[in-house]
């Protein structure tokens, strides 16, 4: 069996009642992702420790596990690299309101990779925590009201009972089965939501040429099956790049966007740009598009932490 038949994802919507006036970026991707790392912190870490990679229990914290990731001792993969790739992705609200009053809701969505999922109470906690601390340049309080799973918008948890109850909606392969379904066969548009940060000959691709996506797609999914879904490494990526190569674009209408960032725990500002648009591709081979389907959910690319790389699929 494949990795990408071992992968699962929970996804769940955090929706916040503004407090105070809310001052936001209009990208708001790394306003909430770095007040969740600050509160996710907070609520979990037990010896309140300056520095994750030196904590006897990083395997286990779930703040290290989360948002610094270490790459577990006997690995098959990545054993030279300081972290492995993240178990959530966080999409922030998508619309380009910088200003909410008191009064009016906003929601962040996130999805939780295989074991991650065990986390959701530290997230629904830290969500809470992080909103009582302030968001956006004035620190406007907020209030954490829900939090709901599926297309039902069934709620998990709310401000009056103070706990969580009941099961995230879960993404596995028969999920992705049934979004191939509506695919299969045809000519593939992919609107290229939020910047997509993905290399090519080791530099940032202003291009989206299917040999270009598939490799970061397929090497990021089937790390995420390995690392949190139990599934055994998978070397021989050939069949699908070769897929890949058979693929056309018809259309391409991708435009580059800078995003800017600043990192408090680097002190430093970093340049996050990539492009956006949308492209029209010619049918995919079916073993490839379920890479894709999956992708929609986890993002492809690099900084989908912050809500970078999100796409959508249409038939054409």
């Amino acid at each position: 069996m494949t990795p990408i038949k071992y992968l699962t994802a929970t996804a769940q919507t955090a929706v916040f009642r503004a407090e105070e006036p809310l001052n936001l970026p209009i990208y708001k991707g790394s306003t909430f992702r770095g007040a969740l790392g600050h509160a996710f912190k907070q609520v979990s870490c037990a010896l309140r420790r300056e520095q994750c990679d030196s904590c006897l229990v990083r395997q286990r914290c779930a703040y290290s596990v989360c948002f610094e990731t270490p790459v577990p001792e006997g690995t098959e993969i990545m054993r030279r690299y300081p972290s492995a790739p993240h178990p959530f992705v966080l999409e922030p609200p998508r619309d380009e309101k910088q200003r909410y009053e008191p009064g009016e809701e906003l929601a962040v969505h996130l999805w939780l990779v295989g074991s991650a999922g065990d986390y959701l109470p530290y997230f629904i906690y830290a969500f809470d925590e992080m909103g009582k601390r302030g968001l956006g340049r004035d620190r406007g309080k907020a209030v954490l009201t829900r939090v709901a799973t599926g297309p039902d918008a069934v709620c998990l948890y709310t401000e009056e009972t103070q706990s969580i109850s009941g099961k995230s909606e879960c993404w596995n392969a028969a999920t992705i089965e049934a979004r191939v379904e509506d695919l299969r066969g045809k000519p593939m548009r992919i609107h290229f939501e939020t910047p997509m940060r993905v290399k090519s000959e080791n530099r940032l691709s202003e291009h989206c040429a299917m040999p270009i996506l598939a490799p970061a797609l397929v090497r990021r999914l089937h790390t995420l099956a390995y690392f949190f879904c139990g599934a055994p490494w998978h070397k021989d990526i050939g069949p699908l790049l070769d897929a890949a190569r058979t693929v056309t674009t018809r259309e391409e209408n991708v435009q580059w966007m800078d995003w800017t960032r600043y990192s408090a725990r680097q002190d430093t500002t970093m340049q996050l740009g990539g492009f956006i648009g949308e492209t029209l591709y010619g049918p995919v081979p079916e073993p490839l598009l379920s890479y894709f389907c999956w992708g929609e959910a986890l993002h492809l690319g690099k900084g989908s932490a912050f809500g970078l790389g999100k796409y959508r699929i249409h038939a054409a």
